[in-house]
């Protein structure tokens, strides 16, 4: 068992504080730790990364890792925790994703060249939002670390994601946008000051929702005369002066933002960083979290990505692509130009299949350029990212050669000086860089032979080492007669003679003692010494002439960044929509045709693709009109019938269409909306302590705040958690408003039948419902969807269709036929009736007056049991409370 001191004991502060002298080594990490006393600190130790104390124990418990002891300071044992520098990126990613940071402190000597104590310095301070090691960065998703800022009555967050290099800003009219885009691009880390958001509670709820870690800088950082210092090392001069000015406001996080990064770094530049833009959040059509939740937009995790619109959708080939689609889907257009454009893209992919599936080819083995250009940036490549690099400019030229033969081109193409500098690089480095260097750069192996010169003569002289050994070891042997000395080599002796003890009378004076072994000794000679001095002189020239030429070739794509960066978008994009012009064709998805000024939707032929996806042939398609003079829809049915899969197709149709895509449809009409509203499926907010009902009511209340006559709404089921009367009441009263006040083009799916005779008193409402037949006292659902109303809900066949007990579903429909006949029945009266009780055969009336005190509790649930409105899931939780109420009795 661990000492306690070593598991719960003093700090090294609390040590120094009561007058430990310490030693040189645990000096320095005193006074490295002194500047960051709240951060882990890994302190380089040879081959390790080793903390101390307080850090070691919570090292130990995080990385659930040997807590150990090195050495004592006065009587007390000092408690470390190590782990080997060249598995540092997986501790170091495992400890920021517990929401903690990490200060790495190296060696910036050689230790082999200095006497004493090597000097370190801090060299990085790894976060959430800074991550350690790029490799071990989810290649398909962004990271970002994110600042924000309140200008007036409007809000700023300014978003980075330093391993891609994504770096702008957005401008929100509502602390509510600013909130939902928070819950959109989920950023690790969050920059702000102390009471900042005070009057602002939900942002840090939202914050506390996505697991994101609040950074809290002092105020004066986010003070304009205090920005441009910082903003310039990551900004240039020429394009602050854009920013300042279109929003001078986006300063304050800016700048705030740009502190911590360079405080973070050790970097001189930092060359990996797009140009910063300004995105303006009224150019996009507005979509709620809840909505895209409630639509399955984005996947809720890994594994329900194929479950996702976005994971059906995605049929990129590179993660740049992958993340550039998902920026598409975060933000939907409202502008039509745009649109067009994308959509012009993508019918010309269309008419040439072969093109396409060329693309998938060429960029199928593309790696990640951006992350690349970020290790560039922050000296972390390695050769095997440079040919990678080089790669991708030989697709990137080939792609473009391919687009002039087939006339087609995504964009303006790349100046010719640029084409050449591409085809000149990738050349180069294809003559330089060794691709079958194995796993280690530094043994002489970096470089192709034939490259160079030098290169090669060193090379020489460090690979025909071994060779000479055996010429001295033969030589050594003749002239001794001792027939089994051999020459060894190992990293701490370097080269040496081995004797055996049974000729150690042969050993001539000119060789040196080094070491005595049990069954021999050792030995070297002023030869031997010789020879490895200029063997090991060799080699280091050799390694550092190698190390020379690679850094030529990251300064070349270090000085050609913001080229090397636009091609990485250019394949982004072509990726991109190569993706979508593919899953078009796959599904035969189809151009919409959109209106800039009219309020409309005119499907025919809608599917859901997701849906169809699983039951393939057999998916019935739906046809669905509304337009400015009827824009109302009011869909009745019953459960399973199908109600809410149509108003899924319609929205997602809408949010295809405004991403500039082609839809799931046979042919698709739609004006342009400012907003897509959705509620869909009911869900508490435990977090917020909210019921269903209450989260029913605040996202509802948010769609009556912003939408508008250009707005899309989907509502499903409004009022079902509460009483059938409160529910009714409200749903009657927001069909009213959205008809008469708001004039959106709305789709409202209720179980309230009574507002079937509702809408038919509207002129702008009309009535849909998914048909059903009846035959053999069976009803069979036939999901298609026809302009009238609803006349039955059939929920107990739904229930039947579930499982419930025939003597269950005899019973519930004894009950409907009672209620049907007669609306005021009570509970009670229909127990009383002469009909089969609930709980058994018929009783004479006056026995049934004597009612035990468990039928009064089971009397009264019945009352507030809304029997119409029940979904499946519900109706057979509720059985099961009455069983086991009876059971009890």
């Amino acid at each position: 068992m661990q000492n306690q001191s070593v598991q719960e004991g003093h700090t090294l502060a609390d040590l120094v504080a009561s007058g430990v002298k310490l030693t040189p080594m645990m000096e320095q990490y005193y006074q490295v730790k002194k500047q960051y006393p709240d951060i882990l600190l890994m302190f380089r130790m040879g081959d390790f990364y080793e903390m101390f104390f307080e850090d070691a124990r919570e090292a130990a418990r995080i990385l659930n890792i040997s807590l150990t002891v090195r050495g004592k300071l006065g009587e007390t044992p000092i408690p470390m925790a190590g782990i080997p520098h060249h598995a540092a990126a997986t501790y170091v990613d495992r400890i920021s994703q517990q929401g903690k940071k990490v200060v790495i402190c190296e060696q910036l000597e050689d230790p082999k060249s200095v006497k004493g104590i090597v000097k370190r310095g801090v060299t990085q301070i790894v976060s959430p939002g800074m991550p350690y090691d790029l490799d071990k960065t989810t290649s398909t998703e962004n990271k970002f670390l994110a600042a924000g800022f309140k200008n007036g009555t409007s809000f700023i967050l300014v978003l980075l994601d330093f391993t891609t290099g994504d770096f702008y800003g957005v401008t929100f009219k509502t602390i509510e946008e600013f909130c939902e885009r928070l819950l959109m691009v989920r950023p690790k880390e969050f920059i702000s000051y102390m009471g900042q958001w005070e009057n602002y509670p939900m942002v840090d709820d939202y914050l506390h929702s996505i697991d994101a870690l609040k950074t809290h800088l002092s105020e004066e950082y986010f003070e304009e005369k205090h920005t441009g210092f910082y903003i310039q090392k990551l900004i240039p001069t020429y394009q602050r002066d854009g920013i300042i000015a279109q929003l001078p406001a986006v300063l304050s996080p800016l700048g705030a933002l740009s502190y911590y990064v360079t405080s973070t770094q050790t970097l001189e530049k930092i060359s990996h960083l797009r140009p910063f833009k300004i995105v303006n959040n009224e150019e996009t059509m507005k979509v709620t979290y809840a909505t895209l939740s409630g639509l399955e937009i984005f996947p809720r995790s890994r594994e329900t990505e194929m479950n996702s619109l976005l994971g059906f959708m995605d049929k990129t080939k590179t993660s740049m692509g992958t993340r550039y689609l998902r920026q598409f889907f975060q933000s939907p257009l409202c502008e039509a130009a745009p649109i067009q454009k994308r959509l012009d893209l993508i019918e010309g992919l269309i008419k040439k299949p072969d093109f396409i599936k060329s693309l998938r080819t060429h960029l199928q083995d593309v790696r990640d350029m951006d992350r690349i250009m970020a290790k560039v940036s922050t000296k972390k490549v390695n050769a095997g990212d440079v040919l990678n690099l080089a790669h991708a400019f030989e697709t990137f030229l080939a792609v473009e050669k391919e687009m002039d033969a087939a006339g087609f081109s995504f964009f303006q193409k790349l100046p010719k000086k640029d084409m050449e500098f591409l085809q000149k690089l990738a050349k180069d480095i294809r003559i330089f860089i060794n691709d079958e260097m194995g796993a280690h750069a530094d043994k002489g192996n970096l470089i192709r032979p034939g490259a160079s010169a030098e290169r090669d003569r060193l090379a020489n002289l460090s690979n025909s080492a071994a060779d000479e050994i055996l010429k001295v070891e033969a030589k050594y042997r003749a002239e001794t007669g001792i027939g089994n000395l051999k020459i060894k080599h190992n990293n701490i002796s370097g080269y040496f003679i081995e004797v055996s003890n049974s000729h150690l009378s042969k050993v001539p004076k000119s060789f040196m003692r080094r070491q005595t072994l049990v069954n021999n000794e050792r030995y070297v000679t002023a030869e031997l010494e010789a020879f490895e001095k200029e063997v090991t002189s060799a080699l280091d020239k050799l390694v550092r002439l190698e190390k020379e030429i690679f850094e030529g070739f990251s300064n070349r794509i270090e000085e050609q960044s913001h080229l090397i960066l636009d091609v990485a978008k250019r394949m982004a994009q072509i990726d991109v929509f190569q993706s979508l012009a593919w899953i078009s064709l796959q599904e035969n998805f189809v151009r919409p045709t959109l209106h800039a000024d009219r309020r409309m939707v005119k499907i025919t032929g809608a599917w859901h693709p997701l849906i169809k996806r699983n039951i393939k042939d057999s998916f019935v398609t739906h046809n669905v009109t509304l337009d400015e003079s009827c824009y109302f829809g009011l869909i009745t049915g019953p459960n399973m019938a199908g109600k809410t899969t149509v108003m899924r197709e319609v929205a997602i149709i809408q949010y295809l269409a405004q991403m500039g895509c082609f839809v799931p449809a046979h042919s698709v009409e739609l004006g342009i909306c400012d907003y897509l509203f959705s509620r869909l499926g009911a869900s508490d907010d435990i977090i917020k302590g909210q019921s269903t009902f209450m989260v029913e009511m605040a996202e509802t209340a948010e769609i009556l705040r912003h939408a508008t006559d250009r707005s899309l709404i989907i509502l499903d089921e409004i009022g079902r958690g509460t009483s059938t009367y409160d529910g009714l009441s409200i749903a009657w009263a927001l069909v009213e408003h959205f008809v008469k006040k708001l004039k959106p083009i709305t789709l409202f799916a209720t179980h309230y039948h009574e507002l079937i005779e509702l809408a038919e008193t509207l002129p702008e409402a009309k009535n849909f419902t998914v048909r059903t037949e009846q035959k053999n006292g069976k009803v069979q659902f036939l999901y298609e969807l026809i302009e009238e109303g609803a006349t039955q809900s059939f929920g107990i066949h739904v229930a039947e269709l579930a499982g419930l007990p025939r003597d269950v579903l005899k019973r519930s429909r004894e009950i409907l036929k009672e209620l049907e006949q007669n609306h005021s029945s009570t509970p009670k009266e229909i127990v009383n009736s002469n009909q089969l009780t609930f709980f058994g055969a018929p009783q004479e009336a006056p026995e049934v007056e004597v009612i035990p005190d468990y039928l009064s509790t089971l009397e009264s649930d019945l009352k507030a049991l809304d029997v119409m409105n029940l979904t499946p899931m519900q109706a057979l939780q509720k059985l099961h409370d009455l069983k086991s109420q009876m059971l009890n009795h």
